[in-house]
Order: C-alpha cells, then sequence, then structure tokens
C-alpha cells in the first residue's frame, strides 16, 4: 500500500472522528484556512502542533508523520477502511442530528417568548385595563424572542469544510432548514406584535388616558392588523428577503427550486404592482366622492316661511307621537297632565307651541331683516336615511379594496400552485 502524504492522513483521521476543519481549528488555536492548507499538503502543520494533533486523533507523533498507521497490513484492508468510513458516516450523522435537536429545542424558547408575550397583554388588558402597558410588555417579549432566534440561529448553523464535498449537499439542507424554520418564528412574532397593536392604539380615552380593549373588539382589530401584516410581510419576504438569503447562500435550494422562486417572486411583483394601481385608484375616486358629497346632502329637510305652518307640524308630530305611545288623543282639559311627556314648550312670532325634541334633528329658525321667516326642521328619521346612505357610499367604496384585494390573493394562490417548492 501506497504511504500517504501527512495531509491526506490528517484528513481521514479527522473524518473518521467526525470533525469539522472548524472544530480542529478551533482545539488547536489556528485558523480553519489552517487546517485546509495541510490536508491539501500545500504546508505542513508546525512541529508544536504535533502532539496535539497525535492526541486528537489517538496515535502516536511517529505515526503522523509518516502518514500511516504502525501495521500497515490493517489499514491496506478493505474490510477496515470499509469500517472506517461507516463509522465516519455514523458520527456525521449523530452530529448533524444533534446540531438540528439542539436548534429545536433552542427554538421553543423563542415560541415560549411568544406565547408569554400573549399571555402578558391579555392580563393587562383584560385583568387591568392597562391596554398600553400590555403592548408595551408584549413588544419587549416579542423583540428578546426574535433576538434569541437570530443567535440560535447563527451558534446552530454548520460550517461546511471547503474540501468535504461528500457531506456538502447534507449540510446546506440541514442549514436551509434552519433558516426556514428561524422565518415561521419570525413571521409568528410579527403576527402577534400586530394583533397586540390595536390594545395600544385603539383605546385613547379622555386626558390621553389608556383603557383595554373588551375581548371581542380585540379579536376583531386583532385579527385585521395580523392580517394585513401578514400580507405585507409576506410580499416583502417574497420578493426580496428570499432573495438575499439565496444570494447571500444562507439558504440552499437546488437550482429547479431556485427558478421557481425567481419566477414565483416575479409573480408576486406583477400582482402587487395591479394591487397598487387599483388601490390607489379607489382612494383618489374615495377623496373626489368623499370631498364633493357630505351626510347632509342626503337628509331631507322641510321648509316653512310661515311660523303659523311650522307650530301646526310640530305640534302635529308631538300628537301622533303621543297617539303612538298613549293609545289616545290628547285631552284639552287634562293636557297639562298629559302633554307634559318629553314636551317642550317656545315661541315664535309671539306665538307659543310645544313639540318633542327628540323627535328632531335640526330646528333651524332665521327671521330675515325684511320680516321674512325661513325654518328649516330636519327630523331624526331623515338624519338617520341619509347617514344610512353616505355609510352605504363609504361600504361601498371600502368593499371595491376588499374585492380587490380578494381577486389578487386567488390570482396569486392561482398561478403560484406550479411554482411551490415541495
Amino acid at each position: 500500500m501506497a504511504k500517504n502524504s501527512i495531509g491526506q492522513f490528517i484528513a481521514a483521521l479527522r473524518k473518521a472522528k467526525g470533525m469539522t476543519q472548524q472544530e480542529v481549528a478551533d482545539r488547536l488555536n489556528v485558523s480553519n484556512k489552517a487546517i485546509s492548507r495541510w490536508e491539501r499538503d500545500e504546508c505542513a502543520p508546525d512541529l508544536s502542533a504535533i502532539p496535539a494533533l497525535a492526541e486528537m486523533f489517538g496515535i502516536t507523533c511517529d505515526e503522523l508523520l509518516r502518514g500511516e498507521r504502525s501495521n500497515p497490513e490493517r489499514d491496506a484492508d478493505a474490510e477496515t477502511v470499509s469500517k472506517l468510513k461507516a463509522k465516519s458516516d455514523k458520527q456525521f450523522r449523530l452530529m448533524l442530528h444533534s446540531r438540528k435537536k439542539k436548534f429545536t429545542n433552542l427554538s421553543l424558547i423563542s415560541v415560549g417568548l411568544i406565547i408569554v408575550a400573549l399571555i402578558a397583554a391579555m392580563i393587562c388588558n383584560l385583568g387591568f385595563s392597562k391596554g398600553l402597558l400590555g403592548f408595551c410588555l408584549a413588544s419587549v417579549l416579542l423583540v428578546a424572542a426574535a433576538i434569541c432566534q437570530i443567535c440560535f440561529t447563527v451558534s446552530c448553523r454548520i460550517l461546511i469544510d471547503e474540501d468535504d464535498d461528500e457531506h456538502a449537499k447534507e449540510i446546506q439542507r440541514a442549514n436551509t432548514q434552519m433558516v426556514f424554520s428561524s422565518v415561521r418564528i419570525f413571521f409568528a412574532i410579527l403576527l402577534m406584535l400586530a394583533f397586540c397593536l390595536p390594545i395600544a392604539v385603539l383605546t385613547v380615552g379622555y386626558f390621553n388616558s389608556y383603557y383595554g380593549l373588551e375581548i371581542g373588539s380585540w379579536i376583531l382589530y386583532g385579527g385585521l392588523f395580523a392580517a394585513s401584516a401578514f400580507l405585507l410581510a409576506f410580499c416583502v419576504y417574497k420578493i426580496f428577503v428570499l432573495k438575499a438569503l439565496i444570494s447571500k447562500e444562507l439558504v440552499w435550494l437546488e437550482e429547479p427550486a431556485v427558478n421557481k422562486v425567481n419566477a414565483e417572486r416575479k409573480l408576486l411583483k406583477k400582482i402587487c404592482i395591479v394591487f397598487t394601481v387599483i388601490f390607489a385608484i379607489i382612494a383618489v375616486a374615495t377623496y373626489v366622492i368623499t370631498s364633493s358629497v357630505s351626510e347632509s346632502d342626503f337628509r331631507e329637510s322641510v321648509t316653512f316661511n310661515d311660523p303659523d305652518k311650522f307650530i301646526e307640524y310640530v305640534q302635529n308630530d308631538y300628537d301622533a307621537w303621543y297617539r303612538e305611545g298613549y293609545d289616545h288623543e290628547p285631552s284639552s282639559s287634562n293636557i297639562t297632565n298629559e302633554l307634559n311627556h318629553l314636551k317642550t314648550w317656545s315661541e315664535i312670532d309671539g306665538k307659543e307651541y310645544y313639540y318633542n325634541s327628540n323627535l328632531y334633528d335640526t330646528l333651524a329658525i332665521l327671521q330675515h331683516e325684511n320680516g321674512e321667516w325661513e325654518i328649516v326642521v330636519i327630523t331624526v328619521e331623515a338624519a338617520q336615511h341619509g347617514q344610512a346612505i353616505y355609510s352605504m357610499i363609504n361600504a361601498g367604496l371600502l368593499s371595491l379594496h376588499v374585492i380587490n384585494l380578494a381577486v389578487c390573493v386567488i390570482w396569486y394562490l392561482v398561478k403560484s400552485r406550479k411554482y411551490r417548492i415541495a
């Protein structure tokens, strides 16, 4: 059997131990570049490093310098070589499994912080009616979860040896899985932050006091905030973040998968542009419509120029309201007793009249300099009818935004099916 070089011997011993170049370099206090140069026989280890290398790999200094074991016949045996390789692969699998398990266990800390953030927000908001305090506590915990997850991802990332082509793809896949798992946790952090936001921004009371939201309102507005945050974050991630992760080699994908990612990104960019243009058109139309019309334009009013007709009108309204509530006409003999419920007395043009102020939204009485009267009456029913029409217009404009969003989401879901990575 031909004698191995020192570099080849060191590489074989390292792989048999299931160690990376970085791990060997850390134990010898040298750079991983130095280990790589030794294994390529570009240079030899310093004499001071020989004893440490020999002790690390369980061999003698003489065996290390000769580049072979003391019993060449044993090493020449094909079965022994196969066993060493199997042992190396097994140790690599154990190391890979250990890193994955460590990352999973550490990630549970981030998930726990997210859950604690929600509990803290619920206690402050629902228990003590301190919505702003709950949001602040939740924000601190969520930021801590994000920082922890970044640290966990960096610390558990497996470095790839330059000369270890055998396990490179497995390491790349493991690193990619850890990054994608962290991305999912970051999405959870963002959604929780958006869900807690309403208890801070929608609870402003008098004197700048902050109170909590009821559970129903919190779930409603929190769900809307979280959905909006998810859609925005999803677009940013698919269009910009994922591309950066791939270009910086933090995420490794096969070439067909990369092509699918690029095609999906182009599709999403196109959909976002269409959505933004339509959203802008609807927003401009909304501004024009709401600027040109108001709620008062849809309120039907009654105008009087004769005070007597006005008096007759409001007193008839009162009598009709009275009959509806008491099932009989007001009696003139005991009018003081029967017409005193919610009755308002007033005077116009020297004539006293009565009316029910709760029946009217507006009573505008004006006498011009020439003595002519202008009396405008808007009933509560007419005001509510105008308000309903105006609300329907606003709801219609808002529904256009909803339809625009729904169409774009459906468009993306249908078209992106062929770009999804299994």
